[in-house]
């Protein structure tokens, strides 16, 4: 397992944690590991053993595996190894939406031509994957648009499986059977109303939460918020300011230091509910925010924004309360409804007990379980029309098989 720019360490969040808890799971049904992380990590499981990504080293690591599976947007160099070695490959797929976010991207000297990169290393992995994991349905369904626009469905695939099942696995976002009972055994932390745990503070935004919690403060039901991450430097003096001038001292804790993973489960186990409102925009209309894993692990009804996917998979299943950011008096009444005692909570509550099974990676990796079992090549990979299409692509962007410009 390939994890890319994510450590797997006490930093562990986001995409690396869910591949450590997907490599828990694969360990747990038998299956040897490697995970190859950006640097040294303390971290041990049985069946997975850690080592640091090398240049000098990956060639071989990829080489003398069975199958290799990487994050979303891996160096496409590895991609290629593992397909001139007729290595099993297995990726993550998400579209490169967020990435327009990154200041990396957008402080470039041509963001454009950037971007242009950054989408034709995505067509490569599109090209290359035997398998691929998406995180929810819309991305299931935009991944199979992007395979027919890049000429790999067809009548092979069809013939093999209608539904795509030996092709796609949806692993919505979620946790490991290891991780809930890690939880289970944890301490819980200083009690708070609510807890801020958005990842990617470009289009996780929460500023709409000061002018709320000031409406509940001067309603008489001051609610507690708790951040889970650091702001950025540049952003702490801004929301510093704001909570000052919002008259929010003593109800906002900002923490100073990252929180190192293990300390998680105890912040998470004190809160009431989670908070994690976002800017409208292509990446939130249509991702599952990886967050959302903390509801169903840790039994927390969400208030989360309406603008897209994340809002439909909450109002979906019951679990939460969805709003308008921009309606303070709108947004004040779900921080209200999630976090104190009443109907609609115990009705949040229950929704996510009934619901939460169905979000373990090991009641949802049935494809790729199979499809590792299978040992077997994608029906299209070596067909001269597949041969084709990848000749024509490196043709065209010889840059592909170099290391990527690095946004993470």
């Amino acid at each position: 397992m390939l994890c890319g720019p994510y450590p797997v360490d006490e930093h562990l969040g986001g995409t690396g944690l869910r591949m450590w808890e997907l490599a828990q799971a694969l360990a747990g049904d038998g299956a040897d590991i490697t995970l190859a992380v950006p640097r040294p990590s303390a971290f041990t499981w049985p069946g997975i053993t850690i080592t640091e990504f090398t240049e000098d080293a990956w060639p071989e690591l990829i080489a003398s595996a069975d199958a290799v599976i990487t994050t979303d947007l891996p160096d496409t160099r590895l991609l290629l190894h593992a397909y001139h070695c007729g290595v099993l490959t297995v990726v993550e797929n998400a579209p490169p939406i967020e990435h327009l976010h990154y200041a990396e991207l957008r402080t470039a000297p041509e963001p454009q031509a950037l971007y242009d990169e950054l989408a034709d290393r995505y067509r490569l992995q599109l090209l290359l994957a035997d398998h691929l994991l998406v995180r929810s349905a819309p991305e299931r369904a935009s991944t199979l648009g992007a395979l027919v626009a890049t000429g790999r469905l067809g009548w092979l695939h069809h013939q093999q499986s209608p539904a795509m099942r030996h092709l796609l696995t949806l692993l919505p976002v979620g946790y490991s059977r290891n991780a809930d009972r890690h939880a289970a055994a944890a301490v819980p932390g200083n009690p708070v109303d609510l807890i801020w745990n958005g990842g990617i503070w470009d289009y996780c935004e929460p500023s709409p939460l000061w002018p709320a919690l000031a409406t509940l403060r001067d309603a008489g039901q001051p609610l507690a918020l708790r951040l889970l991450y650091p702001p950025p430097p540049h952003a702490r003096d801004a929301i510093t300011t704001a909570i000052r001038q919002h008259g929010l001292d003593g109800l906002v804790e900002i923490p100073g230091d990252p929180v190192p993973h293990h300390q998680r489960d105890g912040l998470l186990l004190s809160a009431r509910a989670i908070v994690c409102t976002g800017k409208d925009g292509a990446e939130t209309q249509t991702c599952h925010r990886l967050r959302l894993r903390d509801a169903f692990l840790y039994r927390l009804p969400v208030v989360i924004d309406h603008y897209g996917a994340s809002a439909d998979l909450v109002a979906q299943h019951h679990i939460g309360t969805v709003a308008d950011p921009r309606d303070t008096p709108a947004l004040a009444a779900a921080l209200a409804t999630a976090a104190r005692d009443g109907t609609a909570r115990d009705g949040f509550l229950a929704a996510l007990e009934v619901t939460r099974g169905g979000f373990t990676f090991e009641a949802s990796m049935g494809g790729l379980r199979d499809f590792l079992a299978a040992g077997r090549h994608a029906p299209d990979i070596g067909t001269r029309r597949h041969r084709e299409a990848l000749a024509d692509l490196l043709t065209r962007r010889p840059i592909l098989a170099d290391a990527p410009t690095q946004l993470i």
